[in-house]
């Protein structure tokens, strides 16, 4: 029985030898491919505001060349992949006394043109003579996707630092978009229910206060004099987002969405913008940088995206409602100019409000094909907080998690969202206001706007495109506010042009809701395999509203009209 069972080892162990080599032959190889862009872009803009300090009553011309590449490295092993993404943006020729805008931990350089004065909003440096610019590789994206095993329905997950895509809407930018580390969960239910679950991990807050405010010695760290580097308490922002995908029949697919975002103080600078005064840090913090508690928001956004198809017609809306409260510290102070929230009733002992929350954004857009010409419609509207509410108490502008300044950037328009020059719009920079590519609104006025584009192929490798748009806010501006470094329009809440001894005269009434009307032209042509070359030419007639964010100081309070001229050449592989 023994030397029997010693045979039946020795046999099931040779069988296990002679296998083994066939298993580990049979492991899918790994494969590594690259895919990416380059882009070269000149542009020639007027009154754009992103070289001026933002000042845009004082008039300003450039005109400049740039290159950029995006390239992202994917590995796979059957089903599983890694991608690392990254990006290089620079000007042609050195633009400062350095050809690189960033130190090694990221800052600008007191040496360099720093980002948005000289060498282009968002690039990261200049090629200069010879060329050799270092230390500035952008990382875009790092992340692995798998299958998911041991599920009853076909599951992919992605870990790391990656796109958005999807994960909320079908639209562009219309509440997440961009960027970001945490998690997303795909899981095909059944062919036509797709779950999509996303964590976005918006700041870290490590091992919290206690310890930060003992570093170097801290002991208080509310303590005037302290350095607030050493008690900062960023917190454990989040937001979670569950969006499905559901095709209801062919043609017609809805995409609902529930997201709720968490911070506690100061948090991103893309989820929060300072807007009508409220300051994004002073305001949600102690007086001298450190968190305290109470500035908590919870801010929670629903509705739904839909893609309709019939024939020559599409119908995409969307609907988002938000809701929540946040938490808003004012500083100790006393009205002085008219724009502090002192001036508008606020206590001066610094005190806390709690906000209620409660926006609504409606996204629509139609089109119709008729032959090689696409004839399509826009309209948007986002609700407002009036020119004399201090929003201290009810928030009624939307606030999307993060576009990546981004919105209608898939529109068409070359000015008020990102264009050819993606990089160059009207105040991208945001000087004086967030811009309303990042923000959505104009300000904590709302946003309205209806446009009319149309496209027609030439032939398939050649189109032009022409279009216009009217913008509005959905409050009056206040024309005489001020424009407050990162808090946006301070409302005059007590006179004119800093002054509260002017109450009640004719200038507090002094608004205007029409933003402006723009117009764009592009003319694209796909030449050669991989290669297009696009030419767009974009010009705004401005209205009274945005006086707001011109200087006082500098000229009269009157908006130039921004206009550009644009050429890029894209290589795609």
């Amino acid at each position: 029985m023994k030397r029997t069972a010693s045979a039946v080892l020795m046999i099931a162990l040779a069988i296990m030898a002679l296998a083994a080599p066939a298993a580990f032959a049979q492991a899918p190889a790994p494969k590594v491919t690259i895919n990416g862009l380059i882009d070269n872009v000149m542009s020639y803009s007027q009154n754009m505001a992103n070289y001026n300090t933002g000042v845009f009553n004082r008039g300003d011309q450039m005109w400049y060349m740039r290159t950029r590449g995006r390239f992202d490295f994917i590995g796979e092993v059957g089903k599983a992949k890694g991608v690392l993404g990254i990006e290089l943006d620079h000007v042609y020729g050195q633009t400062g006394s350095s050809e690189s805008n960033f130190t090694n931990g990221g800052g600008a350089t007191g040496a360099a043109v720093t980002p948005g004065v000289g060498s282009g909003f968002g690039t990261d440096g200049s090629f200069g003579l010879n060329s050799d610019v270092r230390g500035i590789i952008e990382i875009k994206w790092l992340y692995v996707e798998f299958p998911v095993p041991l599920i009853p329905v076909p599951t992919t997950m992605r870990l790391g630092a990656q796109p958005f895509g999807a994960a909320a809407n079908y639209k562009l930018a219309m509440y997440a978009n961009g960027d970001f580390a945490g998690i997303n969960i795909v899981s095909q239910l059944t062919p036509n229910f797709k779950m999509v679950w996303t964590y976005v991990q918006v700041e870290e807050n490590l091992t919290g206060p206690q310890t930060n405010k003992n570093f170097a010695g801290v002991t208080t760290c509310n303590a005037a004099g302290n350095n607030p580097n050493n008690c900062q308490n960023r917190g454990d922002d989040f937001s979670v987002i569950a969006a499905p995908e559901i095709t209801v029949f062919k043609g017609l697919d809805i995409k609902p969405m529930l997201s709720g975002f968490y911070a506690q103080g100061t948090t991103s600078g893309s989820a929060r913008q300072g807007r009508g005064g409220i300051n994004t840090s002073t305001n949600f913090t102690s007086g001298i940088g450190s968190s305290i508690g109470g500035m908590n928001e919870r801010r929670y956004t629903v509705g739904a995206d839909g893609r309709l198809r019939m024939g020559a017609f599409s119908l995409d809306p969307t609907i988002l409602f938000q809701f929540g409260n946040r938490g808003v510290n004012v500083q100790p102070g006393a009205c002085v100019g008219g724009t502090e929230l002192q001036c508008s009733g606020a206590p001066t002992d610094g005190k806390k409000y709690y906000a209620k929350l409660s926006a609504l954004f409606v996204d629509l857009r139609a089109g119709y094909q008729l032959g090689p010409l696409l004839i399509e419609g826009l309209g948007v509207y986002t609700t407002g907080n009036s020119a004399r509410n201090n929003t201290l108490h009810d928030v009624h502008y939307f606030q999307p998690l993060d576009t990546d300044t981004s919105y209608l950037g898939d529109w068409g328009t070359q000015l008020t969202s990102l264009g050819l020059d993606y990089l160059n719009a009207f105040n991208e920079a945001g000087g004086r206001m967030a811009y309303p590519g990042a923000a959505i609104g104009w300000d904590k006025y709302g946003r309205g706007q209806v446009g009319l584009k149309a496209t027609y192929a030439i032939t398939p490798a050649l189109s032009v495109m022409g279009t216009a748009n009217g913008h509005w806010t959905a409050q009056a501006v206040d024309r005489n506010a001020a424009a407050v470094a990162g808090a946006g329009l301070a409302t005059n809440f007590m006179g004119c042009n800093g002054n509260p001894a002017a109450t009640g005269a004719s200038c507090g009434r002094d608004k205007s809701s029409y933003v402006g009307t723009e117009f764009a032209a592009l003319v694209s042509w796909r030449f050669a395999d991989g290669l297009a070359w696009d030419n767009s030419f974009g010009y705004m007639i401005m209205g009274q509203a945005l006086d707001a964010v011109t200087d006082p100081n500098v000229g009269p309070r009157n908006t130039n009209d921004p206009w550009m001229l644009t050429s890029r050449v894209r290589f795609t592989f």
